[in-house]
């Protein structure tokens, strides 16, 4: 009867946590974060496009890449996030939504790999585990992105919960295996992660697995990879291979003179690379410090909360005690993998990119949860455990939907939408967008004026639709409808009728003086900044002020 009312009670928590995930996942979703983030818009503007015609912004067919910024970015997130346009209007919430489903889901997923890796020996540490996982702010960051990255993480998770299943019941690996293959199509890093995972499972647990189950999941993960392998050989699929430090390596070989060069760059190697790959489990990085980035982090928040780092050693002296049991072994191959593709790359702590990471250590972490329960008393654990995770709401809450819609608007590519209303406020004037400091801006600006698709294939250069999976390289200019996207050249663009667009430091007050601009328009983020200002150019009167010096100056009675 006691076990029927726990698992009564466990079930209704859960329950409990899953709303509490999706309502932080969901609330303010269209403004918070303040913005729309270059990322967030060539991936809504590809999935409208799609919708709308079939093809991505450069008039391709169902790209098995699509060519963000000659990125190359898995399409499975633009495919499904057409669908949800269809469904749910044109809007920054649709854009975001599918990645707050997947975090949601997410909760289930780590639920159900806590209760089959059996971690925990309190009825009550999975629970604990799921709200740890629901609340913590590296989870918050990328559950209300709308691009690739969690939905990637979100089917790489579900795949290894079926692929540990599976071990012990062969009919889930080729479940497990094939949703890891389609992870690939989900975000990069999983591309690289995928086969280091699978490889290291089989290599530790051949022995206990269904060789038939295992031999029909990787035959059906070779035909879910088809399509990946027709551009296998192009620049399309290795586009991220450029993220490694090989000019890091020269720099410190060359600092290690008295040995032959293949040993000095070995010698880099391991340095750099066990600096990067030990940086993901420093307790500095994850309970101190927040990721480098502003965009991918949250104000006065790091990774986890500061108090997680004592669960976080509690879970490895667990794991180091169980060490030999395969559950543990599994958790130990899931930690261990997930940051190898982002330690070979040059970015010192990529919150993004080790996405993955995060249900590993929270796993580990509601391990150490489960021993610290079962050493305290009842009402002892309790009462810490509601004490830390109130502070601890209060804490995000504050930092995420109160600072970070200020403070890291311009981050979030704040502006854009209004200066989208600016140019439909002056529809017969030709904009110059100053691209000299800040991202992409033709992808935000197609995307808030809703520009027809079918034009925009036309507009943009063919030649990449001819060799779109060959040329990636990345142009900056664009020309569509009466928008140019390019730094403004000054020795030519003030002898024109023109409205030129650019931050505080584009156009300075010099400027505007001595090219006799008048500003007709400025946009400020939430703390007051300006963000973008617009002047029209006045080519009579400039070439009245410069004596009509310039051979474009026109004489006009």
């Amino acid at each position: 009867m006691r076990l029927t009312n726990n698992i009564f009670l466990q079930l209704c928590l859960l329950i409990i946590v899953l709303f509490l995930s999706i309502f932080l996942n969901t609330y303010k979703l269209e403004s918070v974060p303040s913005g729309f983030y270059v990322d967030e818009a060539v991936t809504g503007y590809n999935a409208y496009s799609l919708l709308q015609t079939g093809k991505d912004e450069y008039g391709v067919a169902w790209p098995i890449a699509l060519r963000y910024f000659g990125s190359y970015s898995p399409p499975l997130y633009a495919f499904i996030t057409s669908a949800i346009i269809e469904i749910n209007g044109y809007s920054i919430n649709s854009i975001r939504l599918l990645s707050s489903i997947s975090a949601s889901l997410m909760v289930l997923v780590a639920f159900f790999f806590l209760k089959s890796l059996k971690l925990t020996g309190n009825w009550v540490s999975p629970i604990l585990g799921v709200l740890l996982f629901a609340v913590c702010p590296w989870n918050i960051i990328f559950a209300r992105a709308g691009y690739e990255i969690y939905l990637g993480f979100f089917i790489f998770s579900l795949g290894a919960l079926f692929l540990w299943m599976g071990i012990n019941k062969g009919i889930f690996i080729p479940i497990g295996i094939s949703l890891l293959s389609l992870s690939m199509y989900g975000a990069h890093t999983e591309r690289f992660l995928v086969p280091i995972f699978l490889t290291s499972i089989f290599i530790l647990f051949r022995k206990k697995m269904c060789m038939p189950y295992f031999i029909l999941g990787i035959l059906l993960a070779l035909l879910i990879q088809i399509p990946n392998m027709t551009i296998a050989t192009t620049p399309a699929f290795a586009t991220k291979n450029d993220l490694f430090y090989s000019s890091v390596l020269t720099t410190q070989s060359v600092k290690i003179p008295l040995l032959p060069n293949p040993v000095s760059l070995l010698l880099s190697f391991t340095r750099e690379f066990s600096s990067q790959y030990l940086t993901y489990f420093s307790p500095r990085s994850l309970f101190s410090l927040p990721d480098p980035d502003p965009q991918r982090s949250i104000p006065d928040l790091s990774v986890f909360y500061p108090w997680m780092v004592i669960p976080y050693f509690a879970g490895l002296f667990t794991i180091w005690q169980k060490r030999r049991s395969d559950n543990f072994k599994f958790i130990a191959v899931l930690s261990l993998t997930a940051p190898l593709p982002m330690a070979l790359t040059g970015d010192p702590f990529s919150t993004q990119r080790a996405l993955p990471l995060l249900l590993p250590l929270v796993l580990i972490m509601s391990a150490g949860a489960d021993l610290i329960i079962q050493k305290l008393p009842c009402k002892i654990w309790i009462t810490a455990s509601f004490i830390l995770l109130t502070v601890s709401g209060v804490m995000l809450w504050r930092s995420y939907f109160v600072l970070l819609p200020n403070e890291r608007a311009k981050a979030w590519g704040y502006g854009f939408e209004q200066l989208a209303e600016e140019i439909k406020k002056h529809s017969n004037e030709k904009f110059i967008i100053d691209q000299s400091r800040t991202k992409p801006a033709y992808i935000e600006l197609a995307f808030f004026l809703k520009y027809p698709p079918e034009k925009f294939h036309q507009e943009v250069d063919r030649s990449i639709r001819e060799n779109y999976y060959t040329n990636a390289r990345f142009d900056s200019y664009y020309n569509f409808g009466n928008i140019e996207t390019r730094n403004i050249k000054w020795e030519e663009d003030v002898y024109n009728n023109l409205v030129l667009v650019g931050d505080s430091l584009a156009i300075s007050k010099n400027q505007e003086k001595e090219h006799s601009l008048t500003q007709i328009f400025e946009i400020k983020d939430p703390l007051g900044q300006v963000v973008f200002q617009g002047f029209r150019t006045n080519p009579i009167e400039k070439c009245k002020a410069s004596s009509f010096q310039s051979p474009l100056c026109m004489i006009k009675e």
